[in-house]
């Protein structure tokens, strides 16, 4: 008989994570498959929980923080006749019986007109009776609750694994862990300035053709088929860009259509931004409106209700495909969770209908909120860039908005006039990225790059984790970063904001932000990065002149004139393909100054990493320069989740004794070492980095 123990017991035993409350978003995850995700994806991960959970503090229950991050839209009415047709069916409907899997046909009827009134025509139908002259049937379509489960299904049905799906960098970055989470692995395009942040057709066939070649050369012979680039996601609006591809670029789209056709790969086109688009004349275009062989039968299409109608809350999507791929995502419905609400689907059919009175609704609807949205970005711009930035006919209601909300915190008038012209001047050192003013959404990225290096009470800001713990610190402002949602350009500091937020809390925000960067200090003459190939031979002078210098009269004068800067620098660049990513400098210009070596796996059980090695350029000591260099290694290290660390250094090395002791370090540990023909006793300085 086994052991008796209570049931809630041995769970927390095999859970220990559970005990405690977490106050954020729930955790990230894992792969199905137990492997990792890949480091690309791990990446956005972990930057998606440093925001949603890690920088959070103690304090969260009883102190909310302000999120400008969220993906929530505004907050306004439900489109009308999407909440009457809910209403209807709750007030009208007999609930007795269980729903179809796949949905009501009547409801699947509605959903069908709606897209084949928008344009969608499929040029190479299958020979069935209840083909229409479109070449399609109710059975082309599915609902679910949301588009993020018909993602989910989508990924698990066409991908095997080692198979890819290809994203765009930026992009949701929920989606690409969603991805790697079904069984594909991600692969990031990346959309750049000189493309104005679109899909660039030639550079999406390359990159389809470099990710085919190198799993065929991975996994040739190995698993019985070639892994391949099975999808590529295109979310149209973009979401974080609010980049559109409409009408007028109709033959952007179907270049990028072709690339994908030639090469065998689905297209997931991704819509749920498509009536918030802020050109009403330019619509976000769906790529199976094509009238082109083959199009539609290469196209999977997602609808939702979430962000264009405001009916996050009803949580309900619909997909249009090939009626192989909608019977797929049935069977994984059936066998997940058996079928969706028909009230999921009534409020589908309310939204998305061909009725001319449906239509009539939508005008004036989207007028009204893409106005609201307009005005938005407006007030974000303002706020950031100046009141002169936004357009005239705003100025005056983005004036008494801001008034009016400084009012309500300073009951000086004259100090709230003297707040409101500095926050209306906009936010020194921010701005948004260049060719990226978005045209639908309600998400903008500001540019933090020009603080890079400056520093916080003596805390240098130098990746975007110190970016949003000195938000946090200075007004527990918080808001998405580059990493979370694949920022092409790396050495950036950028952060995803939502516009909308509730009015007062986006100028609040903006105002945290605008206040917290007055408090700054200036950076330093250098920059901390890791090293590169072209450092090696500054380093190897360096720790050969850091040798002569530190040890003199430590070390045997034999050893120490022994010591040759050409054999050190060939030594350094034999190893550096090895121990490039361990390895930190900080440079001036070109010039090194000095830099630290780490391990992620040293040889002694008890600590988890190790600092090899600091050093500095001899005439550059006293500078801060080696604080700077530990501090910002212990932070690579914590973000290798490490939680301590050791350092050795020479006994007789009071030098080096007094600086780790002042950062924090405390000696446990004696050993000797072998240098030269000698030995010599050596002292391990632990340190606990989180």
């Amino acid at each position: 008989m086994l052991t008796k123990s209570r049931a809630i017991d041995r769970f927390l035993r095999d859970n220990p994570d559970l005990r405690n409350r977490r106050f954020g978003l729930p955790d990230i995850g894992v792969r199905h498959d137990g492997k990792r995700f890949n480091p690309t994806v791990q990446e956005i991960a972990d930057a998606i929980q440093f925001y949603g959970y890690e920088v959070r503090d103690e304090n969260i229950a009883t102190m909310p923080d302000l999120d400008l991050g969220g993906g929530n839209p505004i907050c306004f009415k439900p489109f009308p006749p999407a909440a009457k047709a809910m209403e209807k069916y709750a007030r009208e409907a007999l609930m007795y019986r269980y729903p179809y899997t796949e949905g009501a046909d009547s409801i699947r009827q509605q959903l069908l007109d709606y897209v084949e009134k928008e344009g969608f025509i499929n040029t190479e139908p299958y020979n069935r009776d209840n083909i229409d002259e479109k070449g399609l049937s109710v059975h082309n379509i599915t609902f679910s609750a949301s588009t993020s489960i018909l993602y989910n299904q989508i990924i698990s049905l066409i991908s095997k694994p080692y198979d890819v799906v290809l994203v765009t960098g930026p992009s949701y970055g929920l989606f690409t862990i969603r991805t790697e989470r079904s069984g594909a692995d991600v692969e990031v395009l990346d959309l750049e300035r000189e493309d104005n942040f679109l899909i660039n057709p030639i550079k999406l066939a390359n990159r389809i053709d470099q990710i085919n070649e190198s799993l065929q050369q991975a996994h040739h012979r190995r698993l019985g088929y070639v892994p391949r680039v099975v999808a590529f996601l295109n979310a149209n609006p973009n979401n974080p860009t609010g980049k559109v591809m409409g009408k007028k670029q109709e033959e952007l789209l179907y270049q990028i259509s072709e690339v994908c056709q030639k090469r065998g790969v689905f297209i997931i086109d991704d819509l749920v931004y498509r009536d918030i688009t802020y050109d009403k004349d330019n619509i976000a275009m769906p790529i199976a409106t094509i009238n082109k062989k083959g199009v539609f039968k290469n196209t999977i299409s997602l609808f939702g209700l979430s962000k264009s109608y405001e009916m996050a809350d009803a949580r309900a999507g619909f997909v249009v495909a090939d009626e192989a791929i909608i019977y797929g995502i049935v069977n994984k419905t059936f066998q997940a969770f058996d079928s969706v609400p028909s009230i999921t689907g009534e409020a589908l059919a309310g939204a998305y209908n061909a009725t001319e009175e449906r239509y009539k609704a939508y005008d004036v609807y989207f007028d009204e909120l893409r106005e609201l949205y307009i005005y938005r970005y407006n007030l974000l711009k303002a706020l950031v860039n100046g009141i002169e930035t936004a357009e005239p006919k705003y100025r005056e209601r983005i004036i008494n908005a801001v008034m009016q909300y400084l009012s309500s915190k300073q009951k000086d008038k004259k100090l709230a006039y003297k707040e409101m012209t500095k926050l209306l001047a906009g936010i020194p050192m921010v701005d948004f990225p260049k060719n990226l003013e978005p045209e639908a959404g309600f998400f903008a990225i500001l540019d933090f790059t020009k603080i890079k290096g400056m520093k916080y009470k003596g805390k240098t800001i130098r990746t975007e984790k110190d970016l949003l713990i000195f938000f946090y610190a200075t007004s527990r402002t918080r808001f998405l970063v580059g990493q979370s949602i694949s920022w092409t350009y790396k050495d950036e500091l950028v952060g995803r904001v939502s516009y909308a937020i509730d009015e007062d809390k986006l100028i609040q925000g903006i105002a945290n932000i605008h206040n917290a960067i007055l408090l700054l200090e200036p950076k330093d003459d250098y920059i901390i990065r890791k090293n590169e190939l072209k450092d090696q031979r500054q380093m190897a002078k360096i720790k050969v002149d850091g040798w002569k210098n530190a040890y003199d009269l430590i070390i045997s004068s034999d050893y120490l004139n022994s010591l040759n800067y050409d054999e050190q620098a060939e030594r350094y660049e034999a190893s550096f393909e090895e121990y490039k990513n361990l390895v930190l400098v900080a440079v001036k210009g070109e010039e090194v100054l000095g830099y630290t070596c780490y391990n992620t796996t040293p040889n002694e059980d008890d600590f988890q990493s190790e600092l090899v090695s600091i050093y500095i350029k001899p005439s550059e000591i006293g500078r801060g320069i080696g604080t700077s260099l530990f501090t910002e290694t212990c932070k690579e290290l914590r973000d290798l989740d490490k939680n301590n660390m050791i350092v050795w250094c020479l006994s007789d090395n009071k030098n080096a004794i007094r600086f780790y002791e002042k950062m924090g370090g405390k000696n446990i540990k004696t050993k000797e070492v072998k240098i030269g023909d000698r030995i010599y006793k050596e002292y391990g300085y632990y340190f606990q980095l989180k």
